[in-house]
């Protein structure tokens, strides 16, 4: 063990990090769905940081600056090798060749750390028995891969929908090990077969094709009429269409933005019925002849023929909200089901699989069978307290309450909330008999904890919310974006469906339970007393982590400088309502988990009010000044301070705090800075690390940030005794921010990541020299024209990434800019691509190189949708009259665009002569800002052909490539 001085002492985290291993790592552990960590596959949680990442800043927080880095390479589970892997690969795939191997090795997070590696880690603590606080633990990542290294942790959450999930993933797996798969085991048959039971004849049954009858015949004596060897038909999905009356006409409107069933084209055809007022379906095999989508925008379009008018705008809304809105069966999904006969004889050991769909048949709408069902259960399940009447709020998403879906259980059509309320009623059964049978141990709640999040899997992927996916063929689940969002045609899994429905969800979690023991144990039991382990049987090794929900400003249950590592991932401004979502699971779990542990499910709802995000639905009732958003702003850095100064309470003067976050907007990085700062902490360092995949479902097509930075802050033992002056330290953020850039370069980061990577050397200035004030006065600084924040210090950054911007995109653009409006077009492009920026980001970026979006000029090339802007093609530009060859502009993007725009709308030899006309041809501005933007656009940019021809054809070169194309091809 190294000897604790001082403060001073420096971290490994502090010194070093592998940047680009744990970016590689942090994107293989995402980067298929089928092998994602079980903590993934646990639950939903809407922000979980990747276990590599996890594990790297939680041992390097601990550790000295002087440990070795090739023993931490292996406790990450990476090597020194992965970066030219990472190279060959990607070589390989721009080349379009197919590798036979890729990765030497499995990906880290698969990787438990031996006994050796733990008593490295170990021998290189800076205190004896450390513990590790993660005060908003989320999703577990973090407390769970400081259980792995032996570590005592700590996993506080205010949400009780997250303190369930950590108790599921960083307690029990360690504290019970394999018998805990053993319990889940015998009572999930029995929940199942329970379930079946109660819901025999709610579902229907495919009748089986001639095909597979003729199977079942044939191989009748060897399969010996066993159910699960027969070869079956099962329905796989119902898809349904929300309906409104046509207020024209009168005929049932139904609604899908689209039809479509598959990627080969298959899809509906309606049949609308003039006589009923119905329409019929038809199941077609090609695109053009599928219908049109009946509604857009919330505005609805009649199928029928003699009609064909939309509706008013709100239409749609009242009608759901009068109890109005239907719904119709269209498409029923089946799958077949067989074991192939193979050469040798024998049977295959998996099921073949075909799907199929058909249109429905008569009964196959059993709606009024289920309402009759429902009415009839209606007094004994509202008073056992069954179905979710609670009211949704009305939070920051307000289309729960728009298209009426309030109660909660208005988010589940009948048939899901009778197959949902039969859940609830054999789980609180079967908990009341193993009561009964004084049979309620600790281990045996945490077994119906895990039955109760398999529920949730089924109530995920089973209500009005969830959509059939035609490119992916699978029901999408409802959160897979980060919100409520509305589904006009929506898919229901059949609960009870063989394979899949409720026998997966219990399958899954029985798989994860498995899998997080497997991950919480070693082959043997290191003897190290150092970390404290309290494993109470042979293999088991990894900490419990000790489970609280406590609101993260007031731990109630940590002493005072107690704590020697706080690592955690605050929650991330505006980006992710916590509270709002987790309610769906909530007024479910307060039904079954909440069964065996009533302590942890006792309000209402879960906790709004107390939580640190920037939710401008708290000041909608009019008190308080400024605008919502202001004041959710202003509530979001009175949070985070409060949060940041109960760590300082918790750790100790020699402690650590290392904070993981990743957030694009300026004022989520000041909220942050301003926290950290006033409550006593310096930050020492600051590192980039990938973490999202650019083919993520929240990443993909939008100007987010694919980096999580870490932030390693130490306490302050005594404050600065005068203020700095702004002016020296400005100079001193630019300096510093100059001399990092090479390095950040080295990351291979996205632009707009390096833009989020070059604030921590900045916040690193401004945290060592606070206080800061102003010697001379800002004007735009009413109350207090001396003032300083952290903004002032991200922009003096963002400035200096701008010029090195500038260099890497272009030398010959470099050399002469030109205009602000053209400066700003190529970086804002060049950061966000085709993307939404959020305006005020936009603007700070603009207010960087002097120009001001609200300029007329500035409308010109950009198009404002409520708080956003997308940046203008040239094509879209051209189009709309913003640019015009008879009256050409001294800014040089307006040349360069109309060029563009006459290449494409006339063809490129007028473009040309266009261009020689006005002399323009030789002009090094020109030719440098087309460069420009040939090296930012992407190859499916629709600008990209019109300019490299017109590049191809008046310069005789081959068109510059996308910036970074070949980088990685380098040496290959």
């Amino acid at each position: 063990m190294h000897n604790v001085s001082s403060q001073n002492d420096r971290r490994l985290i502090e010194e070093w990090l592998p940047v680009n291993e744990l970016s590689i790592e942090s994107i293989r552990e995402r980067a298929a769905a089928s092998a994602l960590p079980p903590i993934n596959w646990l639950h939903v949680w809407w922000a979980r940081r990747p276990l590599v990442i996890s594990r790297a800043a939680v041992s390097a927080s601990l550790i000295s600056e002087d440990s070795d880095h090739d023993k931490f390479y292996s406790l990450m589970g990476t090597h020194t090798g992965l970066i030219e892997e990472q190279r060959r690969l990607d070589a390989a795939k721009i080349r379009g060749v197919r590798l036979k191997q890729g990765y030497s090795r499995k990906r880290a997070f698969t990787v438990n750390p031996s006994v050796s590696q733990q008593e490295w880690l170990a021998e290189n603590l800076l205190s004896d028995g450390p513990v590790v606080l993660d005060i908003t633990a989320g999703g577990g990542s973090i407390p769970f891969e400081a259980g792995r290294l032996g570590l005592r942790s700590h996993a506080n959450d205010l949400n009780p929908v997250a303190s369930l999930i950590l108790r599921a993933t960083c307690e029990w797996p360690q504290r019970f090990g394999n018998e805990l798969v053993t319990h889940y085991e015998e009572i999930q048959k029995r929940f199942q077969k329970r379930v079946e039971e109660l819901l025999e004849g709610v579902y229907s049954k495919e009748p089986l094709p001639d095909d597979l009858e003729e199977y079942n015949r044939t191989y009748a004596s060897e399969i010996k009429n066993r159910e699960t060897e027969r070869a079956q038909r099962y329905v796989w999905a119902d898809l349904w269409a929300r309906s409104v009356s046509c207020p024209s006409c009168d005929g049932l409107i139904p609604l899908s933005p689209n039809w479509r069933l598959d990627s080969s084209g298959t899809g509906i055809r309606l049949l609308p019925d003039e006589d009923s007022g119905r329409c019929g379906f038809e199941i077609v095999e090609t695109v053009a002849d599928e219908s049109p989508g009946t509604i857009k925008g919330g505005i609805a379009t009649c199928p029928y023929p003699s009609c064909g008018s939309s509706t008013p705008k709100g239409y749609v809304a009242q009608e759901a909200q009068a109890g109005r809105m239907g719904q119709q069966l269209y498409c029923i999904i089946y799958r077949d089901q067989w074991r192939p006969k193979l050469k040798s004889g024998r049977f295959g050991k998996r099921f073949k699989t075909k799907r199929g769909f058909r249109t429905p048949r008569p009964g196959d709408d059993n709606t009024s069978a289920i309402l009759s069902m429902l009415e009839q259960l209606k007094s004994q399940w509202d008073s056992d307290d069954i179905l979710p009447n609670e009211a949704v709020p009305e939070g920051n998403d307000r289309r729960p309450h728009t298209y009426g879906m309030s109660p909660w259980k208005k988010m589940f059509s009948p048939r899901q909330q009778l197959a949902h309320g039969y859940c609830v009623q054999a789980f609180r059964e079967l908990v009341d008999e193993d009561s009964s049978a004084g049979n309620l141990s600790d281990i045996r709640k945490a077994a119906w904890c895990y039955i109760a999040l398999a529920f949730d899997k089924i109530i995920h992927y089973s209500s009005l919310l969830t959509r059939w996916h035609p490119g992916r063929q699978v029901v999408a689940p409802v959160f897979d974006t980060h919100d409520f969002g509305i589904k006009w045609s929506y898919a229901e899994m059949a609960v009870t469906i063989r394979g899949l429905g409720l026998e997966w969800a219990l399958n899954d979690l029985r798989d994860c339970i498995a899998k997080l023991t497997e991950m919480s144990g070693y082959p043997e039991v290191s003897t190290s007393p150092r970390l404290l382990r309290e494993a109470t049987e042979a293999g088991l090794t990894a900490q419990p982590s000790l489970v609280t929900t406590e609101s993260a400003d007031m731990l109630l249950s940590v002493d005072d400088q107690s704590i020697d590592a706080i690592v955690f991932d605050p929650p991330y401004y505006n980006n992710v309502d916590y509270a709002e979502l987790s309610d769906f699971f909530y007024v479910w779990l307060k039904r079954t988990a909440g069964y065996v542990h009533p302590e942890w499910f006792g309000d209402y709802l879960t906790d709004k009010t107390s939580e640190a995000i920037a939710s401008p639905a708290r000041f909608r009732n009019g008190s308080g000044r400024g605008s919502v958003q202001k004041q959710a702003y202003d509530d979001y850095v009175e949070r985070m301070r409060q949060i940041f100064a109960e760590c300082r309470r918790v750790v100790k003067d020699d402690g650590i705090m290392t904070i993981m976050f990743t957030h694009k907007s300026t004022d989520a990085w000041d909220a942050l800075t301003i926290g950290i700062i006033e409550a006593g902490f310096r930050i020492t360092a600051t590192w980039p690390v990938k973490t999202e995949s650019d083919y993520s479902l929240n990443i993909r097509d939008r100007a987010a940030a694919r980096s999580t930075i870490l932030l390693a802050c130490r306490p302050r033992t005594e404050q600065a005794a005068s203020s700095a002056s702004w002016e020296q330290v400005e100079q001193q953020v630019a300096d510093v921010v100059r001399q990092r850039i090479p390095t950040l370069e080295g990351y291979d980061l996205k632009p707009l990541d390096m833009y989020l990577a070059s604030f921590g050397p900045a916040l690193e200035v401004i945290s060592t020299n606070w206080p800061i004030r102003r010697e001379l006065a800002n004007p735009e600084r009413q109350n207090d024209p001396f003032a300083v924040t952290p903004n002032d210090a991200l922009q003096v950054a963002r400035r200096e990434v701008f010029a090195a911007r500038r260099e890497k995109i272009s030398e010959l653009w470099a050399g002469n800019p030109g205009d602000p409006l053209t400066e700003f077009y190529i970086l804002a492009q060049d950061s966000a691509g085709s993307a939404t920026i959020p305006f005020d980001e936009a603007n700070m970026m603009a207010r960087c190189i002097g120009l001001e979006l609200s300029d007329a000029a500035a409308s010109s090339i950009c198009e404002k949708k409520n708080s956003n802007i997308n940046l203008l093609t040239a094509i879209e530009r051209f189009a709309r009259g913003h640019i015009s060859p008879s009256a050409p502009t001294a800014r040089h993007i307006d040349r360069v665009h109309t060029a563009i725009g006459l290449a494409e709308s006339s063809d490129v030899n007028n473009a040309i002569n266009w261009c020689r006309m006005q002399g323009f041809d030789d002009n090094p501005s020109f030719r440098g800002t087309l460069q420009a933007l040939l090296r930012i656009m992407k190859m499916s940019d629709p600008d990209r052909i019109p300019a490299s021809t017109l590049w191809s054809e008046m310069y005789g070169e081959t068109p510059p490539e996308p910036e970074g194309m070949n980088l990685r091809l380098a040496g290959f």
